[in-house]
């Protein structure tokens, strides 16, 4: 493709992280003029301190749509130099009625142009993974061609061809201001003043602060999760799967593992459910590992994977989950600021869905209507369920 139409729309996009430089790129497409402001350096945020698993399979019939529709698009990105692992990835159901969850997203996975997807019963879940405890579990949704990438890869690859389409990123570059005018948007930021006929906030777990300078809301409860890493005595035979033993809607932790290497495997416990307090600043909070969580995790992945004894198991790292307080994403212009866009409360699946937010972004940045999806109204940042409670 070509560069962008000179006489396109000027997108200003805060935040290089996945969503953000998919925006980027994505409105470059559109003929829009695009600069992206990163007060650090892409992927420095959560984009660069997730797990990086990528998978479809999710009950939530609204979000696996934008699912299979970014992976799609993620497929596009490896000739820039994105490396997909497709592993496979298996979400868990541990009862009857899990199960029927599960096989409705089989369903629509393969509605959806995603054939290969299955659902496994428990016998099935036990060959696929050799050595899990399964008498515990109803079965699963397998899909062999989902799996695992890097956070800093994909961004690269968003940068990159990007790039191509005239993109400009700036890196250190720190918004400080703003004023939202009818006929366009003054930045104040640490480089100069910048001038856009509409910004989109990508800022991800720092969205609510750059929200409140571009005089809109993005409420977020943001949690922070942690990453141990399993290291193995022997390659596993067969290699392992990515494995999700949480099932949307669960309060309770549940144990995930995605295979790094051979001998090397990334694990957690997983719930969108209170971790403690939530983080109230994205500067704050502390990137080790707790000791509890080490032994909590420990005690779970003995208790699944009960042959591997003589795993050693090691501390990561602790990344941001930005979740909206009704749980869905944010995503699209603001009723009284429309030259605003926000892209918020992407959770802990912000890599998979980037593409697909990305593009509904650009849409409504640079066309100023939704095309890609016919749900767009339902993730307006200023729909109902995200309005400030009033006080008695």
């Amino acid at each position: 493709m070509g560069s962008a139409s000179p006489g396109g729309p000027r997108i200003v996009v805060i935040g290089a992280g996945a969503a953000g430089l998919a925006t980027a790129l994505a409105a470059a497409r559109l003929g829009a003029a695009v600069t992206v402001l990163e007060r650090d350096h892409p992927a420095s945020g959560s984009s660069g301190l997730s797990a990086g698993i990528f998978n479809r399979q999710t009950p939530d019939a609204l979000e696996q749509e934008l699912r299979c529709f970014s992976v799609a698009r993620l497929a596009e990105l490896e000739p820039a130099g994105l490396r997909l692992v497709r592993s496979g990835y298996v979400r868990v159901a541990a009862r009857a009625e899990d199960m029927e969850r599960l096989a409705d997203a089989a369903r629509r996975e393969h509605a959806l142009g995603v054939p290969e997807a299955r659902l496994l019963d428990r016998a099935g879940l036990a060959r696929l993974v050799p050595g899990m405890a399964c008498d515990d579990l109803a079965g699963g949704l397998f899909c062999p061609s989902d799996g695992h990438l890097d956070g800093h890869e994909l961004c690269t690859a968003y940068a990159a061809l990007g790039a191509e389409l005239g993109v400009e990123l700036r890196p250190r570059t720190t918004l400080e201001g703003a004023t939202v005018r009818a006929g366009g948007v003054e930045l104040a930021t640490s480089a100069g003043p910048l001038r856009c006929d509409v910004v989109v906030n990508a800022a991800g777990a720092w969205a609510e602060q750059v929200a409140a300078l571009l005089g809109t809301r993005a409420p977020l409860a943001t949690q922070r999760h942690e990453v141990c890493v399993a290291h193995l005595p022997a390659p596993l035979a067969p290699p392992l799967p990515v494995i999700n033993t949480y099932v949307p809607g669960s309060a309770a932790a549940a144990l995930y593992l995605r295979p790094e290497s051979p001998e090397r495997v990334l694990c957690g416990l997983h719930t969108y459910a209170a971790h403690g307090a939530a983080v109230t600043d994205p500067d704050g909070y502390a990137r080790s590992v707790e000791h509890a969580t080490v032994e909590a995790l420990a005690e779970e992945l003995l208790a699944r994977m009960p042959g591997w004894t003589d795993v050693r198991l090691e501390p990561g790292w602790a990344g941001l989950y930005p979740v909206s307080a009704d749980g869905r994403f944010q995503v699209g212009p603001h009723r009284d600021a429309p030259r605003v866009v926000t892209v918020a409360g992407l959770g802990g699946v912000g890599l998979t869905v980037s593409a697909a937010v990305g593009q509904l972004a650009a849409e409504w940045a640079v066309l100023g209507e939704a095309r890609a999806f016919a749900f767009a109204d339902a993730l307006l940042p200023d729909r109902p369920s995200l309005a400030p409670r009033s006080t008695p």
